[in-house]
């Protein structure tokens, strides 16, 4: 995100680093601070001191962060903040204060470390239900609405507007691809900071054989009525075959030897694991038992079953037997090598889970719509996620849980994105033309 950011900037990087050089120069040389022209050294310590103030106010609150306003009100400080930039700018770009903050110093200055609290985003665990005290009061347990997050990110939107502005007034045909850029990310970042606060995510959990449900459950376990309902027909999970491994209950591992990771468990596989050479003669994607053995079967209560070859490398010793992954009725059907060491099959690992729901919207006809995960669908301005399912019933489970989520400033996001991209594929046109 940093080098995408620094090539929104119209100078080169090595020129900036030759003036950074500059203003650091030899102990006779050195440049004052705070003379004008302000360089690196006034730009990062006035962002840095603004970052201190940030962290001082979320600590004096106690960590309660900032309560960005909904609508209607963020899209008239939308509105206002580019009415201002805009006159401030026409009525005073040539007084200092202007200039130093349409600035490459003041831009690079905000752009690290803003990049930074993004970078902290990702790396901590937010919003968690009890954070420790030193991320609660700092506000790194809620970056995006905590106040340090939010001046730095108030600051690089002022600069990034003036920079804009320094290309757009007066305006040349040449700017276009470097304004849309600018203004795109500009839009990109006010509208997806200040359209938080409207952003709204329920849960909902839904179960097979139940009637429809229009409640939806906030973090909080408030309760909010969604303008539509929803109804689980059917609920399904795709596995993967089961791991096959030899476990040590002595080190509660298992034994790998080579092996970087356990083969998946199939007709006719061979592997060495250990001192075992282990041949799977039979698989059984769904099996029961019946009349004492373990046989195939359609049913849904089936479960992984293998007949297994174990072979010992050393000592020549053979084991051959059934192993199974159980149910959550029936317990795992292991086969014992040595010592303490047992084959078994692990619990299958999801590979695709899926819900078939009726979707009923006032008057209109019910709808059967399918979501799964990364494949959501969209309802009267919400979007319906598969989120999760009971973990323990595996593909037993009868209960879906789906998140539905309205973000009315999406579209907003998109706009500021598609103009980044427009303005991207206008400069590369462009510089395809003058190269030619």
């Amino acid at each position: 995100m940093l080098s995408f950011l620094l090539s929104l900037i119209n100078k080169p990087l090595k020129h900036n680093l030759v003036e950074l050089q500059n203003d650091t120069t030899s102990v006779g040389n050195t440049k004052r601070l705070w003379v004008q022209p302000w360089k690196y050294a006034e730009n990062f310590i006035i962002t840095i001191n603004l970052l201190i103030l940030g962290f001082a106010i979320e600590a004096i609150s106690g960590g309660a962060g900032i309560n960005i306003p909904g609508f209607p009100v963020n899209l008239y400080f939308i509105i206002g903040l580019g009415v201002v930039m805009t006159l401030v700018y026409v009525k005073f770009r040539d007084k200092y204060v202007i200039k130093w903050l349409s600035g490459i110093p003041a831009a690079i200055s905000v752009i690290v470390l803003y990049s930074v609290m993004v970078l902290l985003l990702g790396f901590i665990p937010q919003d968690m239900a009890q954070p420790p005290v030193f991320l609660k009061i700092s506000g790194l347990a809620h970056v995006k609405s905590s106040w340090p997050f939010f001046l730095l990110q108030f600051y690089f939107l002022i600069i990034l507007g003036f920079v804009a502005l320094k290309r757009a007034i007066p305006f040349k045909v040449k700017n276009i691809g470097f304004l849309l850029n600018h203004f795109g990310l500009w839009l990109t970042i006010l509208a997806a900071g200040l359209g938080s606060s409207d952003q709204q995510r329920f849960s909902m959990n839904l179960y097979e054989n139940e009637k429809q449900s229009n409640l939806g459950i906030a973090e909080n376990n408030d309760k909010y009525e969604l303008p539509f309902s929803l109804k689980l027909l059917d609920f399904n999970i795709i596995e993967y075959n089961p791991k096959i491994g030899i476990f040590d209950i002595g080190t509660g591992r298992f034994i790998m030897g080579k092996a970087k990771t356990l083969p998946f468990a199939e007709s006719n596989l061979e592997t060495n694991l250990g001192d075992w050479h282990l041949k799977v003669l039979k698989y059984l994607p769904q099996a029961i038992y019946k009349g004492g053995a373990l046989v195939p079967t359609d049913s849904i209560a089936g479960y992984p079953a293998a007949l297994v070859l174990a072979k010992n490398t050393i000592s020549n010793d053979t084991v051959r037997g059934w192993i199974s992954t159980g149910s959550i009725n029936l317990h795992p059907d292991y086969l014992k090598l040595k010592g303490k060491e047992y084959l078994m099959l692990n619990t299958p690992e999801p590979k695709k889970f899926y819900s078939k729901l009726v979707v009923f919207k006032g008057s209109a006809p019910p709808d059967t719509i399918q979501i799964e995960v990364n494949k959501p669908h969209t309802v009267a301005g919400w979007t319906i996620y598969q989120s999760a399912y009971n973990s323990d019933m595996r593909k037993w489970s009868n209960l879906s849980v789906v998140d539905v989520v309205s973000d009315p400033w999406l579209p907003v996001v998109y706009t500021g994105i598609f103009f980044l991209l427009a303005g991207a594929l206008y400069m590369f046109w462009i510089g395809k033309d003058k190269k030619e």
